[in-house]
């Protein structure tokens, strides 16, 4: 099967992930959304605001490597296991110092236990086992596929039964606690191949030293996902944060998770032929303007039918989203087109270029949260969410053009 016909072939098993994924998803929030209050939704998007934070910025770029490295997986596989186990455990020592300051920060006692608790799910994912990347080194896309919406379930299923019976954010940790464990047991029950405790200083050197690139990427894409949920809890209290956590990912959450889809089945490809520009385009052309087709599609009935949308998933009690839900829903829209981008910069390794425009994209964010919702609340934060996706286009073009020029 040719490099093209394995994107494609990729990309609909991606595309099959994320539907079902947002298709399991909003029938967790309508549930859940009748079973917890906008407060516990808006004390749990602190909780993985925490989580994420730290992940980012400890960002070994392990996967990524082993991606753009012709070597085979058991080269890496040992090293790779102690670094994410190893990376695991301090995540979950500076979680447990961090929810300390945002229980401060946020005033709510609870955080510090809460954050506590979820520190488990690092300490877990560290021990998966570094084989689950031949899922996309190998283009098994449909296995993969399986793989994380089985990952899902699980979650869902859990945080429906523990917040049936105690209606409380705590349904939401367990969860994701529960899903982590159900990972690990499962990369090692599908992969033969499996790491043992053992540590090579030159492989980490390879590992750690691309790294160099991708971790500030990482940690600027993590904070430009979530630097809002952190402004506004503080702002609006974490009862607004709920109501705009739940209206994300109705607008924003779904175009932007299929981008990333394409991006999943695009990257090992765009490493093979990253060296011929020509065919590099075509195929960053083709993938990009078909996307972007469809996620126009998908994301008309958000723009046009809010009110409708909300009331139908979320219930009645949930409307004072629906204002805002068109704005999320366009950003989300542009965003997904410059999540485009960002792959094929880390294809090539622009990281600089990547890294810039993330920087930017993050300043213009806080500065448009902080004036925007100062003065118009729950509307102000699609207001603010709109201009940081566009301001900051024409350095995603320089970008393009860096890449696709003759030399």
């Amino acid at each position: 099967m040719g490099y093209t016909k394995q994107a494609v072939h990729g990309f609909g098993w991606q595309t099959f992930l994320k539907i079902g994924s947002a298709g399991l998803v909003l029938g967790k929030i309508a549930v859940l959304s009748r079973l917890l209050t906008p407060e516990d939704f808006g004390i749990f998007a602190i909780i993985a605001i925490a989580l994420g934070l730290v992940e980012a910025s400890t960002q070994t770029g392990i996967n990524t490597t082993i991606l753009q490295s012709n070597r085979s997986i058991s080269y890496f596989i040992d090293t790779a296991w102690v670094i994410a186990i190893v990376r695991g455990l301090i995540i979950a020592i500076i979680m447990s110092i961090l929810g300390f300051g945002l229980s401060i920060y946020y005033d709510k006692e609870n955080l510090r236990f809460l954050i506590a608790l979820a520190a488990l799910v690092p300490i877990a994912k560290g021990f998966i086992n570094p084989s689950i990347i031949l899922f996309q080194k190998e283009f098994r896309f449909l296995h993969e596929a399986l793989f994380r919406l089985s990952l899902l379930f699980v979650e869902i299923l859990v945080a429906i039964v523990v917040a049936f019976f105690f209606h409380s954010v705590l349904a939401l940790v367990v969860a994701i606690i529960a899903s982590a464990i159900f990972e690990v047991f499962l990369s090692f029950k599908i992969f033969s191949t499996r790491p043992t405790f053992s540590f090579h200083t030159g492989r980490a050197k390879e590992i750690l030293i691309n790294a160099r690139g991708l971790s500030p990427a990482a940690l600027l894409i993590y904070v430009l996902d979530n630097v809002d949920d952190l402004i506004i809890g503080k702002q609006l209290g974490a009862y607004s944060l709920g109501l705009y956590h739940n209206s994300y990912a109705l607008g924003h959450k779904l175009n932007y998770d299929i981008s990333k889809a394409l991006n999943h089945s695009t990257f090992p490809v765009y490493t093979k032929i990253a060296e011929d520009r020509l065919r590099l385009r075509d195929a960053f052309a083709k993938s990009s303007l078909a996307f972007m087709a469809f996620a126009v599609f998908i994301t008309l009935p958000a723009i046009l039918f809010p009110t409708q949308i909300v009331a139908i998933i979320l219930g009645d009690q949930w409307q004072n989203v629906a204002s805002v839900l068109p704005l999320l829903a366009i950003a989300g829209l542009v965003q997904s087109g410059n999540n485009l981008v960002y792959n094929l910069l880390m294809a090539t390794k622009r990281y600089v270029i990547l890294n810039a425009h993330l920087f930017f994209s993050v300043l213009t964010l806080i500065g448009g949260l902080l004036y925007f919702v100062n003065r118009n609340g729950l509307i102000g934060t699609g207001q603010a969410l709109l201009l940081a996706r566009c301001i900051t286009l024409p350095i995603l073009v320089f970008g393009l053009y860096d890449i696709f020029r003759k030399r």
